[in-house]
């Protein structure tokens, strides 16, 4: 068994290496995959990647050049600080789209902050996630959340949306977003925030009951609280298209979802709009998807990589950190082929057993 270092090196031929000629004294592609191999046992430091291969250092001799010995602390930090983000995100898209293409009809869109990544401005990233295949397809950087507006339309770019519902929150209410993905012949659902007067007339509309064509009601029970989620749903927009003229408007809709949890009762209603003819059982199950997103993705990164309890305040760092992660995070998602197996016993498992870990990856490489 050998590990795909040679999958590895063809993916990432193109990403560039920061270091001076005299610096290179361990190889770019053997601190590339040991790095990653590391964040795959859940080490989260630069000293944790030193101390990785020194543990391992007889096994990992097997897969990989160390013609200096073991990389200090330093060596990896200076590799991560100075590697440019654009090229090690575009090595990464091709890297994840060949490991699986999208085979989902929904792709969630959404943005994260990284805490504690800077001391005056924190890391900021928009990222589109496939919820079917556990994968983030594209991301964007983007100085502050409020420039999402401006990052997503780039990352769209990047996305094939034929046949494929695209799935924003508030901020992608926004008409040249919603003309791009119907002109790239997509579809979007996107919720309404509490302002502007499409939101209003959508909140007026769907107050008669009258104008509901279509009513779904979801029922879940679990992590001790029950959740009733009531979806209505109108074609009717011909008005709506008269007044607002938005690209594409086909239906529009209300979730009204009532949370039960330790005797309090708590009620949220949210409004959506789509370029899609939803049903209402459709609308609460995209919604719902939607924020697969933040319980997969964000909550997979935060919980169990410790992103935001990261304290390291270099731009160029983060960023590719923040790569790394989610390029860790996709190859343990496909590594977890049974719902008992969790993401976070999976690196345990990897941490505890070298052979377990190499196993992993050469089974998600080759497949």
């Amino acid at each position: 068994m050998y590990i795909c270092l040679k999958i590895i090196e063809s993916h990432f031929s193109s990403l560039e290496d920061p270091r001076s000629s005299r610096n290179q004294r361990h190889p770019f592609m053997t601190l590339i995959a040991t790095s990653l191999l590391a964040v795959l046992c859940g080490i989260d430091s630069f000293s944790g990647m030193q101390d990785f291969v020194e543990m391992h250092r007889e096994a990992l001799k097997k897969y990989f050049d160390f013609p200096s010995g073991v990389p200090s602390h330093d060596t990896y930090q200076r590799l991560w600080d100075n590697l440019f983000p654009n090229q090690f995100r575009e090595c990464f898209g091709a890297f994840v789209e060949s490991l699986q293409k999208i085979t989902s009809d929904i792709m969630n869109i959404d943005g994260k902050t990284i805490r504690n990544s800077s001391s005056n401005k924190l890391f900021h990233s928009v990222s589109a996630w496939c919820h079917k295949n556990k994968m983030v397809f594209a991301q964007e950087k983007v100085n502050e959340k409020s420039n999402e507006i401006k990052a997503i339309p780039k990352m769209l770019k990047l996305l094939d949306l034929e046949n494929k519902i695209i799935t924003i929150d508030a901020m992608g209410a926004q008409r040249d977003m919603c003309q791009q993905i119907v002109e790239r012949k997509g579809d979007y659902v996107i919720s309404l925030k509490d302002q502007g007067t499409l939101f209003e007339d959508v909140k007026l509309f769907l107050s008669e009951l009258n104008n509901h064509e279509f009513i779904n009601e979801n029922n879940d029970k679990g992590h001790g609280r029950i959740e009733q989620r009531v979806a209505v749903v109108s074609h009717h927009t011909k008005r709506l298209n008269d007044i607002h003229q938005w690209p594409g408007l086909k239906s529009i809709g209300r979730i009204t979802s009532t949370v039960l949890r330790k005797g309090k009762e708590s009620k949220d209603t949210r409004y959506y709009i789509s370029s899609k003819l939803l049903s209402a059982f459709e609308l609460n199950e995209i919604a719902r998807q939607h924020w697969g997103i933040e319980n997969q993705l964000h909550w997979g990164l935060d919980v169990v990589f410790n992103e935001d309890k990261a304290c390291i305040r270099n731009d160029c760092v983060t960023e590719n950190l923040d790569i790394l992660r989610k390029w860790a995070l996709t190859i343990l998602h496909k590594a977890k082929n049974k719902p008992e197996n969790s993401i976070k016993s999976i690196m345990r498992k990897h941490s505890m057993s070298f052979k377990h870990l190499i196993h992993c990856v050469n089974t998600i490489l080759h497949a």
